[in-house]
């Protein structure tokens, strides 16, 4: 084999710093070995850096270590030298990676030293020469796998241990005994490979489809496994060690033309191991160490050294890892399609080269048509030329899988994927297909693996070229934790799974999806949702919308089809967003989305988008505290929708009714109390609270009262009422006090140190400067608080900032921060953004925040707004999985109104953002 230059370069380096060592050992010159390693790495690195490809680089690696290895064996040899030199020849091999020719930058060196010895205790001499070269790697700073054995104990080894076995199959020699290695080489061949293909390779594929099944079974997990996970370098590895077996080579060109791999899909699963070896190239350069794993906060900087620009509104890292995606998707569809024909059990007269010790399947074959026939519920083409001559029935083929429950057998699917050329501008407007892709559509419950299977062979990207857009297109979004295709296919599961599910958590959606008539319109609003983020549109659902109308114009959807397609994918925030940042019981609220879905059907199906959105999009992304939200407006919308005029009657705040009732359920002592209360407390507190609220209420402030007028040990502290609700997800925690300075601020603060994250926070003052505060919160895992403890610690810190007026939170703050084993989601970068809103509500000023969440964010929050003279009615606080999402209801302290003031509307935001990212160190002057 020619010498390429660079190993020139090496040799010459070599021969320049290493020849002259004379007879002394390699570990007593160990500073020239360091400092020839050092130079070439230097070389590697550089050639890396200016975009050399991952298997040339790690071949360049692999040789500098030979060249290394061949002098310190060269040397120990010379060193060593004795009397039973002669008779004990000793040869140096390379092992697994190392031996396949490729080396990371960390890699270990796997290496064995062989030798001809019967005996286990090998001779000084020979224990002296494997000293050398074992501790001059060690001393270099390589981490070696080694093992020392004579050819008899390799291949007992390599038949014990399929590990090894593997590892041997791909030995090379470098140096010592060439004729010992060749030995090697040729009894390993018949003892250790010939009569054991079967073993090995069930081995094989065991090993693959575990480890698949451990990754889920997707290549789109946001923080991959650049080694092991679903498509990686060990997928393709798999494919190259089962060939070796059938074939004695280690390479993919015997698989070509025989089933398993077309020169395609070669070529791309080529390209798809450079890209992975230079990344994990990168990927240990940046990190120092040798690891797998490409977490998030690794991505973008990653992304950055290989020379990665934003480009269509993505990220650096969202690039890397859209072409990470695409890459693995490539090896992991040929692993998948081998796996799927050794778990079968049986091979084709054209697939059984790999699996020939599989039976040949002959019977059982049951004609559909002339196009396809059916075996072991697989549907198989009836011909190879059966696409080309009748494009129509790759549609077909998807829904006879549909209708019968079959699945794709390799063979078909992977004729589609060479088909796919077929798929013009014409096909997609043809009658045909349409009208099947619309009955598999409107299959309730049916939908989601059909999509999933037509994805799988890119048939899918090519019919609705607008989803096809989304094809490994990654969103590093604080709740995304899937690329945006994969996103839009779990929530079509979600869907599906409404269909026959028993969580009573879910029957409520279950039965208004089984009202539904025809589910066409809703999968394929789920299906388009997210279009728009393909182009960079911020926000992305008008730009989905327009992708929507294309779409509609093209399957010719009826009007009202169209209508309410375009609706759906337009609104799909809306409910959510709505429930989560706005006042519920606002009637002005629940107007604004009625009039957006205009009538029931609409807001059936807009809520079962909101639920598979929500589902689809992480397991912290759909809480039961959102839910519950959610729920609440869609009844209050559906009876606004119902009548109108009934609602606002029902909405009218109706005291003296609720006086008379609340008067029925308490003590007549209580007469006073109720007229009080019934007197000074705000309207909008009437519009949330029912009959049992206002008389939970009543006792609590009596209780408050009562402890001020007893002049006992804390006359000033609050009374607290907490109630657990587990089945939602959070708890109610009520306080009555004196109203004053920072009052809000101070309650977040005592549920900050716990830690306890607040979900809403409404306070209700008086007339008689006496507040009520509802708080709703959860621990750190969104359940109710229930523990005592922390309970104890919140109310103990109340009341000690209430009796002192220059109370320090900060402190207790830090400590908590310190103790806290909660972390936020590292790696996303999530902008801080405050808008001022004057126009969404008649009587207050919204303020709307969003920024990374952290402990005593709300305080240093709500401690600022009270320095800036705001007073805060109502908010929407969602805090969820490292992101704080606040919609807050204010007015100025001073005229009880909205604020308007041009300054004081710029102002705000600018000292908001300073405590928020000063970690609430800042004051605003």
């Amino acid at each position: 084999m020619a010498t390429s230059r660079h190993l020139e370069q090496v040799l010459a380096h070599a021969e320049n710093q290493l020849a002259a060592t004379g007879a002394r050992r390699p570990t007593e010159v160990l500073p020239l070995y360091k400092k020839f390693l050092k130079v070439e790495e230097h070389r590697l690195r550089l050639k890396h850096q200016a975009g050399g490809g991952g298997r040339e680089i790690c071949a360049r690696r692999a040789e500098l270590v030979d060249v290394l290895l061949q002098y310190v064996f060269g040397g120990a040899t010379t060193a060593t030298q004795g009397e039973e030199t002669a008779g004990t020849p000793l040869t140096l091999i390379a092992l697994g990676g190392y031996g396949r020719g490729e080396l990371n930058p960390f890699s270990d060196v796997d290496v064995m030293l062989l030798h001809r010895l019967d005996t286990r205790k090998i001779s000084p001499h020979l224990e002296e020469m494997v000293q050398q070269v074992l501790y001059l790697l060690w001393d270099s700073g390589f981490k070696v796998g080694h093992s020392t054995r004579s050819i008899k104990e390799a291949i007992a080894q390599a038949n014990r241990d399929m590990l090894t076995k593997t590892s041997m199959l791909e030995s090379r020699f470098l140096a010592g005994d060439a004729e010992l290695a060749r030995e090697f080489r040729e009894q390993f061949r018949s003892k250790c490979v010939e009569g054991h293909e079967r073993e090995y390779i069930e081995m094989r594929m065991q090993d693959q489809v575990a480890r698949h099944k451990k990754f889920g079974d997707s290549v789109y997990l946001q923080e991959p496994h650049l080694k092991s996970g679903c498509g990686g370098l060990r997928d393709y590895q798999n494919l190259l060690w089962v060939t070796y077996f059938k074939e004695g080579v280690l390479s993919t060109n015997q698989l070509v033309g025989k089933d398993w791999l077309s020169e395609t899909d070669q070529r791309r699963i080529e390209m798809a191991y450079d890209f992975l070896l230079r990344l994990r190239t990168d990927l240990h350069y940046a990190t120092g160490r040798a690891t797998d794993i490409l977490h998030l906060n690794l991505q973008e900087q990653i992304a950055t050294r290989l020379n990665y620009s934003a480009r269509n509104g993505q990220l650096r890292s969202e690039a890397l890892m859209r072409d990470y995606y695409e890459h693995t998707r490539n090896i992991f569809r040929v692993t998948e399609r081998i796996t799927a024909q050794f778990v079968s059990g049986h091979v084709t007269s054209r697939t059984r080269s790999l699996f020939s010790f599989l039976p040949l399947i002959r019977s059982g074959k049951t004609p559909i048509g002339d196009s396809f026939f059916v075996r072991h519920k697989q549907l198989y083409p009836a011909r190879r030329d059966l696409f080309r001559k009748d494009p129509e029935q790759m549609m077909r083929a998807f829904q006879l899988t549909q209708e019968h429950a079959w699945d794709l057998s390799p063979e078909l699917a992977d004729l589609l994927s060479r088909s796919l050329g077929h798929v013009t501008r014409t096909y997609q407007y043809a009658r045909g297909p349409r009208e099947i892709f619309k009955a598999i559509l409107s299959r309730k419950g049916e939908a989601a693996r059909i999509l999933r299977m037509m994805h799988r062979v890119d048939f899918l990207g090519r019919y609705i070229p607008e989803f096809g857009q989304l094809t490994c297109l990654v969103q590093h979004e604080f709740l995304h934790r899937y690329t945006a295709d994969e996103h839009t296919l779990v929530c079509i599961d979600k869907l599906d799974a409404l269909a026959k599910t028993n969580d009573p958590k879910l029957v409520a959606y279950r039965k208004i999806f089984e009202r539904l008539d025809d589910p066409f319109v809703l999968y394929l609003a789920l299906l388009l949702h997210d279009t728009g983020k393909a182009v960079g549109a911020r926000p992305h659902s008008e730009a989905s919308a327009l992708f929507a109308q294309r779409v509609a114009s093209r399957l010719q959807l009826s009007a009202g089809q169209r209508k309410s397609l375009i609706l759906l994918v337009d609104h799909h925030l809306t409910l959510s967003k709505i429930a989560q940042q706005r006042n519920l019981d606002d009637p002005a609220t629940v107007a604004e989305l009625a009039d957006i879905v205009k009538d029931q059907k609409n807001l059936n199906v807009l809520m079962l988008l909101t639920l598979a959105d929500g589902q689809g999009t992480s397991a912290e992304a759909w809480s039961d505290w959102k839910e519950s939200l959610v729920w609440e407006l869609f009844h209050e919308t559906s009876g606004y929708l119902a009548d109108q005029e009934s609602y606002y009657e029902q909405t009218r705040v109706g005291r003296e009714s609720l006086q008379i009732s609340a008067a029925e359920n308490l003590s007549p002592d209580y007469a006073d109390e109720i007229d009080a209360y019934f007197e000074f407390m705000p309207e909008n507190y009437f519009r949330g609270a029912d009959v049992a609220e206002i008389v939970g209420h009543l006792k609590l402030f009596r209780s408050f009262l009562e402890n001020v007028s007893s002049q006992g040990e804390h006359p000033l502290a609050p009374a607290v009422k907490w109630k657990a609700l587990p089945g939602q997800g959070h708890s109610v925690v009520t306080f009555c006090t004196w109203e004053r300075e920072q009052l809000l601020a101070k309650i977040a603060g005592s549920f900050s140190i716990v830690p306890v994250n607040i979900l809403s926070a409404d306070l209700f003052a008086r007339g008689d400067n006496v507040v009520l505060g509802i708080f709703r919160v959860c621990d750190t895992k969104a359940q109710a608080v229930t523990d005592p403890r922390a309970i104890e610690l919140v109310e103990q810190a109340l009341r000690r900032a209430l009796e002192d007026q220059n109370f320090d939170f900060l402190p207790l703050i830090e400590k908590t921060k310190r103790q806290s084993h909660h972390r936020p989601t590292a790696g996303i970068e999530f902008p801080t953004h405050i808008a001022i809103d004057n126009k969404t509500h008649p009587t207050y000023t919204l303020i709307e925040i969003q920024a990374p969440d952290r402990l005593g964010l709300l305080y240093d929050i709500l401690a600022c707004l009270d320095r800036e003279n705001v007073s805060i009615a109502l908010s929407r606080i969602n805090t969820q999985d490292g992101a704080a999402i606040d919609t807050l209801y204010v007015v100025d302290r001073s005229t009880h109104a909205k604020i308007t003031d041009s300054n004081r509307i710029a102002t705000v935001p600018q000292h908001l953002q300073r405590v928020i990212l000063s970690g609430g160190a800042a004051k605003s002057k």
